[in-house]
């Protein structure tokens, strides 16, 4: 996965302060993502025995957000939740530097208190307007279990910004079904048109999978997928098979039973392919959308947003 990254145990601080500059800094990347991937890929855990529920592998992240014009010292509860990493004996007094935090909002609008040294508030606060964007390197710790919040500190700052692609598909549209559309008016949409699902299923990111037969005679269903626990609202892919032979146009100028040549021509773009034992996939990168084809012949297309939006 792409956010876990070999780091050390010591936290990366940066500010305006001569005090947390002392410390060296580690030349570390802080892939840029998105808040929706990261809680999508590094799920809340369940409550156990105890309070802070530490991950070591110390996970950092870039994510363009947007400063809400706020900051103000560290609540009583994040307090609590320091003296208990504290208490871990793993910080070593580093958590003192993070004494205020600031509001952001990420790019679904939720707003986040993350914690972050005074001085780096400061800084971001005084350049900053009201809902300007910038980018935020974050380092992941952890779950307090009380709230299920998850343990951010804000380390670096960017005012340059760069943006993911909401999605780097061949389309994002198929049978007129959307990806990022609303999940539970596509779902209305798609019984009105196939009738119930024929089966519901949950991945292992708990993400729902709702199931639509579109042609008996020809096998060939429909998936929909909405992006999780905390994104159920929204479909986040689609995919169209089918198992027995079917010629439907899927979008423009691509129809099951084409071949490799005929997919490219229509999309513009060369595909890889990786074979495997009962189709060989064809994509391009860094896409996360597909077309499976067996015996030269496509059966199957795939298409979701971003894989790191």
């Amino acid at each position: 996965m792409k956010l876990q990254l070999p780091i050390s145990v010591l936290l990366i601080l940066l500010s305006a302060s001569p005090l947390v500059q002392s410390f060296a800094e580690e030349e570390i990347s802080y892939p840029l993502t998105t808040f929706k991937y990261f809680r999508q890929n590094v799920p809340l855990p369940e409550p156990g025995d105890s309070d802070i529920k530490m991950d070591m592998r110390l996970l950092r992240f870039s994510a363009v957000v947007r400063y809400q014009g706020k900051y103000r010292p560290l609540t009583e509860s994040k307090k609590k939740t320091m003296d208990l990493l504290e208490g871990m004996n793993v910080f070593h007094g580093k958590t003192a530097f993070f004494d205020h935090e600031i509001l952001i909002k990420d790019r679904m609008d939720r707003e986040l208190w993350i914690p972050a040294n005074g001085a780096l508030a400061t800084r971001i606060h005084d350049q900053l307007e009201v809902n300007e964007e910038f980018t935020a390197m974050f380092t992941y710790l952890g779950c307090c279990f009380d709230r299920k919040d998850r343990i951010l500190f804000l380390n670096r700052i960017d005012f340059n910004v760069q943006h993911i692609p909401e999605h780097s598909c061949f389309t994002e549209e198929l049978l007129g079904f959307k990806i990022r559309s609303n999940f539970k008016e596509s779902l209305r949409r798609a019984e009105e048109k196939f009738g119930k699902p024929v089966k519901t299923l949950e991945s292992e990111r708990g993400q729902r999978v709702h199931i639509f037969l579109i042609e008996k005679d020809t096998e060939t269903a429909m998936y929909l997928r909405d992006g999780g626990p905390e994104f159920s609202d929204y479909v986040s892919s689609i995919q169209i098979s089918s198992y027995a032979g079917s010629n439907m146009e899927l979008m423009p100028g691509i129809a099951f039973g084409d071949k490799e040549k005929d997919i490219e021509d229509a999309i513009g773009r060369d595909l890889r392919i990786r074979h495997n034992k009962d189709a060989d996939l064809h994509f391009y990168e860094p896409s996360a959308c597909t077309f499976e084809l067996r015996d030269g012949r496509m059966f199957s297309i795939f298409i979701s947003e971003d894989p790191y939006y």
